[in-house]
């Protein structure tokens, strides 16, 4: 079916003109989407993980960081440890991505993803604090499930809405591709001393919580079944430390 046969893209896509011709509007060849939007969202989608395990990675800048605006964020002339850029960014991109799941969960009378959050009383406001890995594999269970029924949303009346959101967004909640030139889809490594095995679940996935909204204070947990460590001064001395 060629383009003239479709309908025309609803974010009004156009061909780049040939001569003095005027510019052929893109057909919906998904839903209500052109190729070029379809695929767009799939490769922002793609890129999400590995962006949401740096900005978690990016959480901490010790000694002689460099504090630029990139990775900055808070008030004042002097620095702290921990970066409220990324911080605020990981979490809403995540609650960016938890509620159009959620939205088109019940215009598909599905499921939504079931990931642990947290939220004030009118909306997602971000993810549990996790360590880098789990940041990962949590926003993996999202961009995979929206990825599963990417042809069924863009038959959505909200998928332009979707579309612009998630790839560009604005000042409050970045899309996906400015998040992605401020801090990057290759996700740092995380050093060994920074995971202990949990005497819970025995994971190793024992990590240092950042500050939060809801608890000012550094914690050590674990970034699968949340369990808080009272820090043994023997056992932890070494990593307590390190984060000192």
């Amino acid at each position: 079916m060629s383009d003239a046969e479709l309908f025309p893209c609803a974010r009004g896509c156009t061909w780049d003109p040939i001569d003095d011709e005027p510019p052929r509007p893109k057909g919906a060849r998904h839903g209500i989407l052109c190729d070029s939007c379809f695929y767009r969202i799939r490769g922002a989608l793609k890129l999400v993980p590995d962006l949401m395990a740096n900005m978690r990675a990016q959480l901490f800048t010790m000694g002689t960081a460099d504090y630029s605006e990139r990775v900055s964020g808070g008030g004042g002339n002097s620095p702290a440890p921990l970066n409220i850029g990324p911080l605020d960014a990981s979490d809403a991109l995540f609650a960016k991505l938890l509620s159009w799941c959620t939205e088109f969960a019940e215009e598909l009378h599905v499921a939504p993803p079931a990931v642990p959050s947290w939220a004030n009383t009118r909306e997602v406001q971000g993810s549990k604090p996790v360590s880098v890995e789990a940041a990962h594999m949590l926003a993996s269970w999202l961009c995979d499930w929206l990825l599963d029924r990417a042809e069924e949303i863009a038959q959505s009346p909200s998928a332009v809405a979707y579309h612009d959101d998630l790839t560009a967004g604005h000042e409050d909640a970045r899309g996906v591709f400015s998040l992605s030139a401020m801090y990057g889809v290759e996700a740092r490594p995380v050093r060994p001393a920074d995971k202990r095995e949990c005497e819970v679940c025995g994971e190793r996935e024992i990590f240092c919580k950042p500050p939060d909204l809801f608890d000012p204070e550094v914690s050590i947990m674990c970034g699968r079944c949340a369990h808080v460590v009272t820090p043994d001064a023997k056992k932890y001395a070494a990593y307590l430390a390190e984060i000192a």
